[in-house]
């Protein structure tokens, strides 16, 4: 199967189980999303360890799922937020444990654990401030900002590979272009006009601008996460998706993009 047919597989399949996820119950969504942090987690520590550094993974994976379950209970009224003040105490257990590691590096590792999961799952748990930013889940937004987020990938990868010939940042990845940076753009900017019109949780001009962000942020997202794996020679993050390489390859434009866009959105309503 050649690469795009396979890549196109394996985007439909993804396409469909966060649809019906979100779609399906507050829990499924939770559930869909959750398997995606825990497995960039385990993904990023891996990424890590191909430096040789002693990541704390079990530390890193408890941190993460804590943090990212306890906020989603407390945005939907299942438990008092007051809970995440344990996180706290985890944190700390990182470097009470490491006291206990026969290690010459202490610092690099307690380092490299505590940014798995703030790379990972906190971006991720904004999200949640999105689906609950009402005050009860809905998920019509979040539709909207993952087709924005698809628009992208796909307008780059179409016109990137059709088209591309100038160099988007030759250092870190020498195979993304300006053209299909400008084709993600493009798509984005469509994709936002189209979305307007049937999701009215924002006017045309904020959608405007919410794709703006996603195409920006998206394209940055996908550098940084290139930076990364080249600087642990490695060509993907994993295996586990045909086409596009691991969970973190496929997300890595959600992780930079869902914080600013929760931040935009926060900046509407204060100013509405």
């Amino acid at each position: 199967m050649s690469n795009f047919w396979q890549r196109s597989l394996t985007g439909i399949v993804i396409i469909i189980a966060i649809i019906g996820g979100m779609w399906w119950h507050s829990y499924s969504y939770l559930l869909i999303f959750y398997t995606v942090v825990l497995l960039g987690m385990l993904e990023f520590s891996e990424l890590i360890k191909a430096r040789h550094v002693k990541v704390q993974t079990a530390w890193s994976l408890i941190i993460g799922s804590f943090w990212y379950i306890t906020l989603f209970l407390a945005l939907s009224g299942a438990v008092s937020e007051l809970w995440l003040i344990f996180v706290v105490p985890l944190i700390i257990g990182v470097f009470v444990s490491e006291l206990f590691r026969d290690s010459s590096t202490p610092l690099i590792n307690i380092a490299c654990t505590l940014i798995i999961p703030f790379y990972v799952a906190l971006p991720f748990s904004f999200l949640h401030m999105i689906v609950f930013s009402d005050g009860a889940y809905s998920y019509n937004f979040l539709l909207g900002f993952f087709l924005l987020i698809w628009a992208n990938d796909s307008g780059a990868y179409l016109i990137g590979s059709s088209f591309g010939k100038h160099k988007l940042f030759k250092r870190i990845s020498p195979k993304k272009t300006w053209e299909g940076a400008v084709g993600g753009f493009i798509f984005t900017i469509i994709t936002a006009l189209i979305i307007a019109n049937f999701i009215s949780n924002l006017h045309l001009l904020h959608w405007m601008v919410v794709g703006l962000l996603i195409s920006v942020m998206g394209t940055l997202g996908d550098l940084v996460e290139s930076m990364l794996k080249r600087s642990a020679n490695i060509k993907d993050s994993g295996k586990l998706l045909p086409g596009h390489g691991g969970v973190l390859d496929r997300f890595d434009a959600v992780i930079f993009a869902a914080p600013l866009i929760c931040a935009y959105l926060f900046i509407v309503h204060f100013l509405n």
